[in-house]
């Protein structure tokens, strides 16, 4: 398969500049992180360079790790690819299969030696760099770091995207845009895919202003409406967003994070106003722009500083059910939202 084994980058811009462009691949592949758009179009590429316009009819697989456990996994990983040539096999959400000794041991031991005619490609929100076959990943050079970029990067981005598009987008636009939408690749894909047509419609152009209510008004916006209508006695009207973004295909696993981080940010910004800091060092502090405070600022005055600590406690424990709670994910969801909103004036 041409693959050398060489220190490994950080992520994308690795795979990209080294695998994807000189189609040499490496057997394993372990992607972490909340990218997924850029994560699902890099194992799109791998896929079609290594199996070719026929081979993903027989030799591309795709499990789940929740629904399969590692023995399953090496077994097929282990196998010879149909035809000859190499087999992919996906594996979403590794971590799912992965929670006791024997099963991280047993990849182990894969890992150590993995088979040359597959590629095993393994994908996780979060990998736990503090186990052994994590750090074995790292060390053979399998282990990429998918994290969404963030700042100037996700600007970049985003203005890049609107070329493609052919939207003439600014920087202070682009910047407005990522504030309102979030580090969400695939929303903000197609947020600007919207604008480009409205654009179009309008002869080209589109006003800061414009941008602002086209963008306000979708309520497909990527967890921007249910995370704005966040406070003490609106519970109603979260939950009917949050069923209406589930009917939508909206999961509990990609709500939570936006809940979490909404609070967090809150509880920063109240920290902030207390110690007089300016909207510019409280941006700072928690990794947004100072345009943004003003959409963070009702949500934060209104559950006050014990009501922010109290519902941080809450997200937090909502995120660990999430992981390991018998419970369905939609009702650990729908009571964070319950005690996020909750009116504890009386």
């Amino acid at each position: 398969m041409g693959y050398r084994k060489r220190q490994s980058g950080p992520g994308f811009q690795e795979l990209v500049n080294q695998d994807l462009k000189h189609k040499s691949f490496r057997p394993v592949y372990v992607l972490g992180g909340e990218d997924t758009h850029r994560m699902e179009g890099v194992i799109e590429r791998i896929t079609r360079d290594a199996l070719g316009p026929d081979g993903a009819a027989f030799n591309y697989h795709v499990l789940q790790g929740d629904q399969v456990d590692v023995g399953r996994i090496l077994q097929l990983a282990l196998s010879l690819p149909m035809l000859g040539g190499v087999q992919v096999i996906w594996v979403k959400n590794i971590d799912r299969c992965l929670g006791d000794k024997d099963s991280q041991e047993a990849m182990e031991r894969y890992l150590a030696k993995p088979v040359a005619e597959t590629i095993l490609i393994m994908t996780a929100e979060k990998v736990d760099k503090r186990k052994k076959w994590v750090k074995l990943s790292q060390s053979q050079g399998f282990l990429f770091d998918f994290s969404p970029p963030t700042g100037d990067a996700l600007v970049q981005w985003a203005l890049k995207a609107a070329r493609r598009e052919n939207l003439p987008l600014t920087r202070e636009q682009a910047q407005l845009l990522c504030d309102l939408v979030g580090s969400d690749l695939l929303s903000l894909k197609g947020e600007i895919a919207k604008l480009a047509l409205l654009a179009e419609d309008q002869g080209g152009k589109i006003s800061s202003q414009e941008l602002e209510r086209v963008i306000m008004d979708q309520a497909a916006l990527e967890g921007y409406e249910i995370t704005n209508s966040l406070g003490p006695g609106r519970a109603g009207q979260v939950l009917k967003t949050w069923f209406r973004l589930s009917e939508w295909g909206k999961s509990a696993y990609e709500i939570a994070p936006l809940l979490i981080s909404r609070v967090r940010k809150g509880q920063i910004l109240a920290a902030g106003r207390r110690q007089n800091m300016s909207n510019q060092e409280i941006a700072a502090l928690s990794a947004q722009s100072p345009y943004s405070i003003r959409y963070l600022e009702p949500m934060a005055r209104a559950m006050g500083a014990d009501g922010l600590s109290r519902n941080l406690k809450a997200a937090l424990a909502c995120e660990r059910r999430l992981k390991g709670s018998p419970l369905q994910p939609n009702i650990i969801i729908e009571k964070l939202i319950l005690d996020l909103c909750e009116d504890r004036a009386d």
